[in-house]
């Protein structure tokens, strides 16, 4: 038989990975770009580019647009809001919307709205009757998913009109009973959300959307004009809001996090979404206090904003003591306006592990059927079950103390096998295998490969060195490693603002009398006094008053010393008494120097009593004190000159 023709396929050119994204020709407003995400649907692209370019500065004050397009989209983002769980904000938008309705005033519980007199009121149209009930019926719906039922029943009473009537009629007796038994546990959990911005291997990407450029530069694949081409597309301060949130995302990709932070201080506007991302990368460069800092402002700023709470809570717990009101404020806020929310629950968990622990197990459980692996609400919702879990444990007796052990691991193996990148759980991992006495050798495989995998995160290298010290620890024979100084060389090159790398070494290098490498550190740590955060100067100047009083140098040790009091050292007793003897014990210290009344303890608890030893003291020493003293009442100015050092610093330039 004669051999067919077989047809020729023809295939599809497939996109190269290095084909430049299509831009629009001609700028355009936010608003239009906002109008083409909301069509195409995508919730997550709009509402990130909403709140980076500021249309509203806080959830509670709120721009209702005049244009009729304009005006659909921004109901539009209110449906993404209530879309994706964020139940304040969509409320928000729907109140400012009800705010510009005639012959209505602004919400107010218990009653929705102030009517005007009679005399100034006229009958509304078929049109305005049926956005206002449609706006009103939304509003009553976000209500009752925030379990505020009385105002959803307020919110129900003012639907007027014929076609919403029939539903209101039907829900109002369904609300009155949900009232009459709701208790204060009477919260189902809602279905989870995830957030999901496109990458640049998704189908859904148009010229507006955020997602496939984010996704480019952050995984350092994207070429050198692409942010500009991008940010060319916008009009007015919002071309530049845009080019500077993706110029921080490019550095982030680039693994230069401090360019990242200046990146963002050079946007015209520091909203809580700007704040908050500013605050994650400085907690992923280990500056802690900057970023508690950051959240507290966040918070402060708009008590509607919930992302990144639930890592202020955890940033707070260190010191639950000092943090104490912070965190009851917190968990007051989100209960009020944030029931249905993981971080809600993760922030009452950490709250009440202080004192109740099988509550703060519920609530530990209730978040984790609310997370997804992969985000930062489970990150801290798995860091919430393992301390409540480490807590029963010291608490049991017996088998229960194995078991709740065997629990927690089984636990954190789970979360580090579904987040195998990510720092918080690796460290929580590694921690939980420290405390058993054969887990050392399995800690030092799983630090290592993490490292392996995260070769340019200050955090791993940190980890890394916390495994090896624990090795020496338990084997006092044993002597620190080359990799050990190495890492922290390197830490301390590339951070310069982590104190810690510096006392282990000067310690180390000290012991070893190894006095070259000590004052090339001490040099080091001088020069990175400006980097180091406002809330760790007495820990500064505590460290150089320990190296300098061992190497016998006096003087700049009293110095060093006075300068951490009045910054708020605290130091206890036996180290009071030390250092008492140490400068007693050497002629250097005469007249004046020999003052040495600064040393009562309870001096740092009310700073206002050592003026008279801080007159009594030598000039040299005056100036010292009166620097940081000043220093702490200036911290606003020397955060603006630390911004401008920053910008100075930076390499990209805006377009």
């Amino acid at each position: 038989m004669p051999r067919g023709t077989v047809p020729q396929i023809v295939r599809r050119p497939r996109q190269s990975t290095n084909t430049p994204l299509r831009m629009l020709k001609r700028p355009i407003s936010v608003w239009k770009h906002l109008y083409i995400l909301s069509q195409h649907g995508f919730a997550e692209d709009s509402i990130l580019l909403y709140e980076i370019t500021n249309q509203s500065t806080s959830s509670n004050r709120w721009i209702v647009p005049d244009n009729e397009q304009d005006f659909a989209t921004y109901q539009k983002i209110a449906e993404f809001y209530e879309k994706t769980k964020r139940y304040a904000q969509a409320g928000a938008i729907l109140k400012s919307i009800i705010q510009t309705f005639r012959n209505e005033r602004p919400f107010s519980y218990p009653s929705c709205s102030t009517y005007m007199p009679q005399d100034d009121r006229r009958e509304d149209t078929d049109e305005e009757l049926k956005l206002k009930d449609y706006t009103w019926f939304c509003y009553y719906s976000i209500l009752q998913k925030s379990n505020k039922l009385k105002e959803a029943y307020e919110a129900l009473k003012h639907i007027r009109g014929p076609q919403m009537k029939s539903r209101r009629d039907v829900e109002i007796p369904r609300l009155v009973r949900r009232i009459k038994n709701q208790e204060e546990s009477d919260l189902l959990v809602p279905e989870t959300w995830k957030a999901d911005l496109p990458d640049e291997n998704s189908a859904r990407i148009c010229s507006s959307s955020l997602g496939p450029v984010l996704s480019l530069l952050k995984k350092n694949k994207a070429d050198s004009t692409l942010v500009k081409r991008f940010s060319e597309q916008f009009t007015g301060t919002e071309r530049n809001d845009v080019y500077w949130w993706l110029k921080s995302a490019e550095a982030v990709g680039n693994y230069r996090i401090y360019d990242a932070i200046a990146c963002l201080k050079r946007m015209s506007h520091q909203n809580p979404r700007v704040l908050t991302e500013m605050a994650r990368l400085n907690y992923q460069i280990d500056k802690k206090d900057e970023a508690r800092r950051l959240l507290r402002t966040a918070h402060n700023n708009d008590s509607l904003w919930i992302d990144g709470m639930d890592l202020l809570a955890f940033l707070c717990i260190g010191d639950f003591t000092q943090h104490a009101a912070l965190i009851e404020n917190l968990a007051t806020t989100l209960n009020r306006e944030w029931p249905h929310r993981a971080e809600t629950c993760t922030v009452n968990g950490f709250m009440a592990q202080q004192i109740d622990t099988e509550l703060a197990w519920s609530f530990a459980e209730r978040a984790r059927k609310m997370v997804f692996p992969g985000t930062e609400q489970y990150v801290f919702a798995v860091h919430l079950r393992a301390y409540v879990l480490r807590t029963m444990e010291l608490k049991s007796r017996g088998a229960d103390v194995e078991r709740y052990r065997n629990q927690a691991h089984r636990i954190l193996l789970e979360a580090v096998e579904s987040m195998p990148n990510n720092t918080d759980l690796g460290v929580l991992y590694v921690d939980t295998l420290l405390e058993d006495e054969d887990g050392h050798r399995e800690a030092k495989i799983f630090a290592t490969r993490f490292l392996h995998d995260n070769q340019n995160n200050v955090q791993a290298k940190l980890l890394k060195v916390h495994v090896l010290v624990n090795g020496v620890s338990r084997n006092p024979d044993a002597n620190h490693t080359k990799e050990l100084f190495q890492l922290l060389e390197d830490v301390i090159t590339e951070h310069p603002h982590i104190l810690a790398a510096y006392c282990f070494l000067l310690n180390e290098y000290a012991r070893l009398k190894n006095s070259d490498k000590c004052n090339e550190i001490l040099e080091k740590l001088t020069a990175a006094r400006p980097l180091i955060s406002q809330g760790k100067t007495h820990k500064f100047h505590k460290m150089k008053a320990d190296y300098l009083l061992k190497t016998r140098d006096v003087i700049p040790a009293y110095e060093h010393l006075m300068a951490a009091f009045a910054t708020g050292a605290m130091v206890d007793q036996a180290m009071i008494a030390n250092y008492e003897s140490e400068f007693l014990s050497t002629k250097a210290v005469a007249g004046d120097y020999g003052n040495l009344a600064f040393l009562d303890p309870i001096l740092p608890e009310r700073p206002c009593s050592s003026i008279t030893t801080v007159q009594q003291s030598p000039s040299a020493l005056q100036e010292v004190v009166n620097v940081h003293e000043n220093a702490q009442d200036s911290s606003e100015g020397e955060d603006e000159e630390d911004e401008e050092e920053e910008e100075e610093m930076l390499v990209a330039v805006a377009p």
